[in-house]
């Protein structure tokens, strides 16, 4: 058995929406424990009129679709309880990225899908908060896939550790998957299932149309590394893998002087960047040639600099990529790619700019921050192509 207590995630806002929606929980709640402690015969007809079920909105009830997000019998307090130690750890953390009013908008709507998704395999009511907390922790993984929870763990040892957040989710699903096969139950695991995956497509969603601004937590941002990287490795590869040119390939890469913005270069630059957020990537390559003759000092964002770069050099255009990466080590030098850039560059300096002298000091930056022995190894071969003189071999 394990607890979830919180996320390693800061907040830059009070939650305030999820604690008003938790206290509607608990009120609600309490009003049906004392019906129940009483002994009335009102509290069927209470949690009847909050409940939600097919025949309910057959009849136009579409309210209970609010309703029973709120409603939790006063029989199973662990229902209430684990719904609002949910919605706080998680809820909080999206209510932070999306703000009061957005984040209100988002999980109400959870529960109405949720809901629906419910009654259109069930006919016994629903009640119970989980299906919108269920959207909430879907809409937390897209945000930030890379949390971790801190929970409680209770088997014959007790201990408080910190786990992936996507491992607490998968496991939550794993159950509700393997729920909707067992024929008995009270539980409604198709009204989680779909929680889940209303949360996930719509926060997915939000980000990819930069509804929701992207940072470095998203899953959206996670991607584009991964493209990064990957587009890194291709050119690379193709770097290793090639000759030296001939001799009236030694253009020289110009020297960066310090970036001096203004207005013709801030349009440019912008043109740049709006083109390369289209998606319109070839139309991107020519407008920053057009950049580099204009403005030669001019340098893109961190991330976008080093996109356009790899492109360059994907798409054969070795001259204009060796110059992008120069800029991008001149302004961003304590970068985590900075290494692995200078010995891209390198390699382009050794095999088709004909500047072994450049190329060296760039190896002998480099060699101290590379990770991986394939590239340590790279460096050393091109360091010795430097000394020898020699042409190299494929």
């Amino acid at each position: 058995m394990f607890i979830p207590l919180g996320t390693d995630r800061p907040r830059r806002r009070r939650p305030r929406a999820t604690g008003v929606i938790i206290v509607l929980n608990m009120l609600v709640y309490l009003v049906g424990l004392i019906l129940d402690v009483t002994g009335t015969s009102e509290l069927e007809t209470f949690m009847s009129s909050l409940a939600l079920s097919k025949s309910g909105l057959e009849n136009g009830s579409v309210w209970q679709l609010l309703t029973y997000q709120f409603a939790h019998s006063p029989n199973d307090i662990f229902h209430m309880a684990g719904n609002m130690l949910f919605l706080w750890i998680f809820g909080s953390a999206l209510e932070d990225r999306l703000g009061h009013v957005n984040f209100v908008v988002f999980y109400l709507l959870g529960g109405i899908v949720a809901g629906v998704a419910h009654t259109l395999v069930a006919v016994n009511p629903v009640i119970g908060a989980s299906g919108a907390v269920c959207a909430a922790t879907g809409g937390f993984i897209v945000l930030f896939p890379r949390a971790r929870v801190k929970i409680l763990f209770i088997f014959i040892l007790i201990g408080i550790f910190m786990i992936p957040a996507l491992w607490v989710v998968a496991l939550f699903v794993f159950f509700d998957l393997s729920g909707i096969f067992k024929a008995t139950g009270s539980v409604a695991h198709t009204a989680h299932l779909a929680g889940y995956a209303y949360g996930f497509l719509l926060a997915l969603l939000l980000v990819a149309t930069r509804i929701v601004k992207s940072d470095e937590y998203d899953l959206i941002y996670l991607i584009r590394q991964r493209h990064r990287r990957s587009a890194y490795r291709r050119v690379v590869r193709e770097a290793e893998s090639a000759t030296r040119v001939s001799s009236d390939s030694d253009t020289v890469i110009p020297v960066l002087a310090p970036a001096v913005e203004n207005p013709e270069e801030a349009a440019a630059r912008n043109r740049v960047m709006q083109l390369f957020r289209a998606n319109q990537h070839e139309e991107a390559q020519q407008a920053f040639r057009e950049l580099q003759k204009s403005h030669p000092d001019a340098v893109l964002p961190e991330s976008m600099q080093l996109d356009i770069a790899n492109r360059l050099q994907a798409t054969g255009d070795r001259r204009t990529a060796a110059s992008a990466y120069d800029r991008f080590l001149d302004r961003y030098p304590t970068s985590r790619q900075a290494p692995e850039v200078r010995l891209l560059l390198a390699s382009l300096m050794v095999r088709f700019l004909n500047r072994p002298d450049d190329a060296r000091m760039l190896l002998e930056k480099a060699m101290p921050d590379l990770q991986s022995d394939g590239h340590r190894a790279l460096a050393q071969r091109l360091l010795e192509e430097c000394c020898s003189g020699q042409e190299p071999t494929t």
